[in-house]
């Protein structure tokens, strides 16, 4: 893994605004600098396409999803790989990382409730091969950061979920589809 260059003053500042509130206006940030609005523009736009930001909309988690599972998994290299694949784009994962020590893999999961987090688990974790031991806790969604990113979309632009599964299958059939899903949640 490589470190990427250290980022000028006016740019941590930015940077620093827009995580605040995206919608940061660039002529405040400019006379907070003593730059121009372009200038800010610019460095906005050179900031995204180097890859170092992404400006999008954060879900208050808080009100729509109101318990979290924080989810420690042991499990061989290639149950690993194939759950990183998996939740990778799930809408009910919001941090993904890959670990040394007891765990290998640790994911935080929004839920509606803990029925939907057992859903989860079982559906998604406990039953695949390669798992050797699973350990979830539980807790309110996380006061910090309030807002996360959750991939909520409308299922009908999709040709599927995120997770792989077809939009309309989990309209149709709640049974098989992930329940609490925030793509299909405030479509059933």
């Amino acid at each position: 893994m490589t470190v990427t260059k250290k980022l000028d003053e006016r740019s941590r500042f930015i940077i620093s605004e827009l995580t605040k509130d995206g919608r940061t206006k660039y002529t405040k940030m400019a006379r907070d600098l003593g730059i121009t609005p372009a200038a800010v523009k610019e460095r906005v736009e050179r900031l995204i396409d180097k890859g170092y930001i992404k400006v999008s909309a954060l879900i208050n988690t808080q009100k729509f999803f109101p318990v979290t599972a924080i989810v420690g998994i042991e499990a061989d290299a290639e149950a690993i790989k194939m759950l990183t694949r998996r939740f990778r784009n799930c809408p009910l994962v919001f941090h993904m990382a890959k670990t040394a020590g007891m765990h290998n893999l640790i994911i935080s999961v929004a839920a509606e409730d803990l029925n939907s987090v057992d859903k989860f688990l079982s559906n998604h974790v406990r039953n695949e091969p390669g798992i050797r031991h699973v350990e979830v806790n539980i807790g309110n969604s996380p006061p910090n950061p309030e807002f996360c990113q959750l991939k909520i979309g409308h299922p009908k632009l999709l040709d599927s979920c995120p997770c792989g599964s077809r939009c309309d299958e989990c309209i149709s059939y709640l049974e098989r589809s992930c329940n609490g899903c925030p793509v299909t949640k405030f479509y059933k």
